[in-house]
């Protein structure tokens, strides 16, 4: 590589011009934070009370795991190019565009994603401590009012009540959902590829985060069926469910022993990775829709795949007893919407900035 300062020049403008293209989402992220401040001070919780527990799981994954992965498969397509090819591969994974968008998409990652992960988790923390859960017992009759009168939990149960079925559903969703959900996102908003959708993704996920996590799920408070007894004092609807997920206490991605731990935390009023409970709607649910509706939008091949995954993703939330399935609907339904809605709006946003833009250069020329 040349290090001569005009190409490491070029390396800076790449960088910076890089992190302009994504001032909206900082803006975004910023109005939020600023937002969860007044909130989180007006329920007397800790400002940014788990941001050194955020910090170490946001530095070990997106400064050391993730890049180490995208860049072993990088690394690995170059190798096995045919030799007139890999060098052009090479000097395009180093060019000026390519390095300012990674480095500015890992930027992103450990200052605007961690921030706003961490505000959501304050703010969510401080959900309960007004009026508490007061939606659980509406939103289960709904829910089995809408299924022929039956908790869906007892349709899967049905068919799938096995130990091994368990297991596999908690490695999904505890493990396989992080890296589908959050390796996209970061391959999204550092590779020069995704430039056309990147800043409306970006928003997509983080206004379904704020208006489903945030906004709907303190609106309609609710914990779910894995506390349900806990906060109605019904101990007997989901207690058969509850007793078949403790046959995996003690294992690792034991849905049970996250519960209990989140329990523990509410309990006990101390604050943690994830913490805060709140069922109505699925975040679960609701972020791996934003890239089923990306994906399909880049692929249609895969298209197929992810939607086959989400549907998986919602009866799991089901299975497991985070959620009722309408926490699941719902959320498909609202992240659409948001989707649609930036997906129209958007453009108008590029063409309010050009005409902007195009008046500024007029007033120029006429007073000059």
């Amino acid at each position: 590589m040349d290090h001569s300062p005009s190409t490491i020049l070029n390396y800076v403008r790449a960088f910076l011009t890089a992190l302009r293209d994504d001032l909206s989402i900082y803006a975004l992220v910023a109005f939020y934070a600023a937002v969860g401040y007044l909130f989180v001070a007006g329920v007397d919780q800790s400002l940014f009370a788990i941001l050194a527990d955020y910090s170490r799981v946001w530095a070990i994954n997106f400064l050391l795991v993730v890049p180490f992965c995208f860049g072993v498969f990088a690394l690995t397509r170059t190798v096995i190019r045919i030799d007139k090819r890999r060098n052009l591969v090479f000097r395009a994974l180093i060019k000026p565009k390519r390095v300012g968008r990674f480095l500015a998409g890992t930027v992103l990652m450990v200052t605007a994603s961690l921030l706003f992960s961490s505000m959501f988790s304050t703010i969510k923390t401080g959900f309960p401590l007004g009026d508490g859960f007061q939606f659980d017992v509406a939103q289960a009759n709904i829910d089995k009012a809408i299924h022929f009168g039956v908790d869906p939990w007892r349709y899967l149960y049905a068919f799938a009540e096995n130990v091994w079925v368990l297991r596999l559903i908690e490695l999904n969703y505890n493990v396989f959902w992080f890296i589908f959900t959050y390796f996209t996102l970061y391959w999204v908003v550092t590779s020069p590829r995704t430039s056309p959708l990147r800043v409306r993704y970006v928003l997509t996920w983080f206004l379904s985060w704020i208006i489903i996590g945030s906004v709907m799920a303190s609106t309609w408070l609710s914990a779910g069926p894995a506390f349900y007894g806990f906060v109605t004092g019904d101990t007997a609807r989901f207690g058969e469910q509850m007793a078949f997920l403790a046959s995996t206490a003690g294992e690792p991605n034991s849905a049970f022993n996250f519960q209990a731990y989140l329990w523990h935390l509410y309990d006990s009023g101390q604050t943690g990775i994830g913490s805060g409970i709140s069922a109505f709607p699925s975040m679960h649910v609701g972020v791996v829709t934003v890239n089923a509706l990306f994906i399909s939008e880049m692929s249609r091949r895969l298209a197929p795949y992810v939607w086959v995954y989400l549907a998986f993703t919602m009866m799991s939330s089901v299975y497991l007893g985070w959620h009722y399935a309408i926490d699941g609907y719902v959320s498909v339904i609202t992240v659409t919407a948001i989707y649609w809605a930036l997906r129209k709006l958007m453009p108008e946003f590029a063409r309010l900035r050009w005409r902007a833009s195009g008046q500024a250069a007029e007033g120029v020329v006429q007073n000059s």
